[in-house]
């Protein structure tokens, strides 16, 4: 993250000064020369007491008396730096540059670099030229080591000290880490005011440890600044370390007052640091995955800050994280308008419009923070994202199991003694915002008692995507000597808000009806239509209904119930309580294939999610799943049947997962126990 250091954008130019002071001649004689005339004695006097204003009188009156006065006149000018006058004391030096030694024309010309630092890092009123001030002290620091000496360009240590804070400003991360490895290759000791930014370009570069390590030095010197422990935090927190990352923002809370009093004081004042420390810690409670624990911060401090442009967009990337889309949009649109520049807020109704598929409005804002922030880290994340999502996208997979019946060579289940399926599926880049054709192939297959059944697809369709609504149509093609009718079908979703959604569809020969049915030829044409319920990120409940009609007259109906309530939540931990329940029947008895005149099933268990490793983007998530419950088939009685599966996801940067497992499962069908393992993977590209 890139946070605004103003306090030591101004150490820039007085612990600069510091620096150059320490290395380089000091710029006054220890004793003035016996043939100064009195008064530039006393101003010298005056000087070394730091009362700079009274020494600064002398001078001035001396120059209105002896125009000619190199001593004075000198004297006046570093006087001038010293009170941070350095463009008027670089002015004078310009003027007479005789009368200055090296060491002072160096230093005069530091000072001035400098005090075009500390200006260029001020907060601009207009957001298209907030870096021209720095844009110019970048240019007259490049103008600067060109007029040096190879020589001098080599001893010119403070300057390419200056220079790493000019870069940070400018979100020239990767040539602050640069010239920070640099001077450490030389040897170089980078002060307390510079290091606080390297911490920051190495956190926006993606390098948590060194820039924790770069901070807490940084600190150690600078004890007490606010600013730094807070990139510290995010430091620890981008390292994995939450726990460490909360108690620094909790120190943080502890050591300000939200209304501090000065002794003797009626009222307090308002302490922004405490508020910005309050929200900082929120958000770490969300990016920790306590999400209502964040809501509840931050609704409370929103109630006594309405207008705080930040903490609206805040609130609304965690609604955003809870599922809540369309509330986390409001809020950031709050935040844009109460901060039009605010890049937070943009960022996130760009997020949130892409993923409420309104392309359109969010392709305006996305393009005008590329043009306005190239350089940010989090605009470069949101662009990585949006090219993620508008892009190429699809899916490869493969899949194989084994059911063997205990105490015989034949099964009964559905799914052969062997089964496994392959495919692809793609789906082309977004065209005018909302369609994308897509294509696929895929060889589903089965053994039943010798005979190997495939159901082998080609084909394309289009996905047409806007606001509540999305659509999708397909043909796909058979090649197999079982079945030759083309499959089509249509789906159809709506949202009818951030926790309710529905959806329907038909299809005509449905490439997912029995392979056994298959093998005898019979086909199916289906519907079924599907309501969610997603209240938040705790907990989901869902029921679908799907009704087959096969081609030798059977009907067949299944509705089922599914559900998920968060149960342990931690930083790296996810434990959720799951749930499912069916019940289906069929209408003929005497089908080829399994078909159950009426059967229902109840199951419940636990899925335990951890985060095993993770780096930005990317992770390695694993999940066991462990579910028992009861099956019961008319005519063959009840069952318990225990379930359980293992997978690993792999995250290997935006828009590219790899995902594995194995299952098993001790179903059984018509009565006969029998044990199923099964092994699958998928790659996944896009968003």
């Amino acid at each position: 993250m890139n946070l605004p250091l103003l306090p030591l954008a101004l150490a820039c130019a007085t612990g600069s000064y510091l620096y150059s002071t320490s290395t380089h001649a000091s710029p006054v004689p220890a004793a003035p020369p016996a043939s100064h005339p009195q008064e530039l004695d006393e101003a010298a006097r005056l000087r070394d007491q730091r009362q700079w204003l009274a020494a600064l009188a002398i001078y001035e009156r001396r120059l209105a008396d002896h125009p000619d006065d190199a001593d004075a006149y000198r004297m006046r000018a570093l006087t001038l730096a010293d009170l941070g006058s350095a463009e008027r004391a670089w002015q004078l030096y310009r003027a007479r540059p005789s009368v200055f030694s090296a060491d002072q024309i160096q230093r005069l010309e530091n000072d001035r670099l400098a005090r075009r630092i500390v200006w260029g890092g001020l907060y601009a009123q207009d957001t298209a030229t907030r870096l021209d001030e720095m844009k110019y002290a970048e240019r007259l620091m490049a103008e600067h080591l060109a007029s040096l000496t190879p020589e001098q360009r080599a001893a010119a240590h403070r300057p390419r000290l200056d220079s790493l804070v000019i870069l940070n400003t400018l979100e020239k991360h990767d040539e602050v880490v640069a010239a920070y490895r640099s001077l450490q290759a030389d040897g170089l000791q980078v002060p307390p005011y510079a290091l606080a930014k390297v911490g920051d370009s190495l956190l926006a570069t993606r390098h948590p440890e060194e820039a924790a390590t770069a901070l807490e030095t940084s600190l150690a010197a600078m004890p007490g600044e606010f600013d730094i422990q807070l990139l510290l935090a995010y430091a620890y927190l981008e390292s994995e370390q939450h726990a460490r990352a909360l108690a620094t923002l909790d120190a943080l809370v502890k050591a300000n007052d939200p209304w501090p009093r000065a002794p003797g004081a009626r009222r307090g004042h308002q302490n922004w640091h405490r508020f910005d420390a309050d929200t900082n810690r929120a958000m770490m409670t969300a990016y920790g995955n306590r999400l209502q624990e964040a809501q509840t911060a931050l609704e409370a401090l929103a109630s006594i800050s309405p207008n705080n442009a930040g903490l609206q967009s805040r609130l609304g990337n965690v609604f955003s994280m809870r599922g809540w889309t369309a509330r986390a949009l409001e809020r950031q649109r709050m935040a844009m308008t109460l901060d039009p520049r605010s890049t937070e807020a943009r960022i996130g109704a760009t997020e949130s419009l892409l993923a409420l598929d309104r392309v359109g409005e969010a392709r305006v804002l996305h393009d005008e923070l590329l043009e306005q922030f190239p350089g940010n880290t989090h605009v470069q994340r949101l662009d990585r994202y949006w090219d993620a999502h508008l892009g190429w996208r699809g899916r490869a997979w493969a899949a194989g199991g084994r059911s063997d019946a205990e105490g015989s060579t034949s099964t009964a289940s559905p799914l052969g003694n062997r089964d496994g399926e392959y495919g692809v599926y793609v789906e082309s880049p977004m065209l005018a915002d909302r369609w994308r054709l897509t294509a696929q192939a895929s060889d589903g297959w089965a053994d039943f008692q010798g005979e190997r059944v495939h159901a082998r697809y080609t084909g394309m369709g289009l996905l047409y995507a806007h606001d509540r609504l999305s659509l999708e149509a397909q043909a796909l093609r058979p090649n197999d000597r079982y079945l030759d009718d083309t499959a089509f079908g249509v789906r159809a979703g709506w949202r009818f808000g951030d926790t309710v959604s529905a959806s329907a569809g038909a299809f005509h020969a449905d490439p997912e009806a029995s392979l056994q049915a298959r093998r005898s030829g019979v086909g199916a044409d289906s519907w079924q239509a599907g309501l969610v319920w997603t209240p938040s990120e705790q907990g989901q409940l869902g029921a679908r209904y799907k009704h087959w009609d096969y081609d030798d007259g059977n009907e067949r109906q299944e509705l089922g119930v599914y559900g998920q309530r968060r149960w342990i939540t931690r930083p790296h931990l996810l434990v959720d309580m799951i749930g499912d329940a069916y019940a289906s029947r069929g209408s003929r008895d005497d089908a080829p294939y399994f078909n159950p005149s009426q059967d229902r099933a109840f199951n419940g268990g636990v899925r335990i999610d951890h985060v095993a490793w993770r780096r930005y983007e990317r992770h390695l998530r694993q999940r066991l799943e462990l579910t028992a419950g009861s099956y019961w088939q008319e005519g063959y009685g009840s069952a318990w049947v225990p379930r359980a599966s293992y997978r690993h996801e792999w995250k290997l940067g935006i828009g590219h997962v790899l995902d594995y497992g194995i299952a098993w499962s001790r179903p059984v069908y018509d009565g006969q126990r029998e044990q199923r393992v099964a092994l699958d993977i998928e790659y996944r590209w896009g968003e």
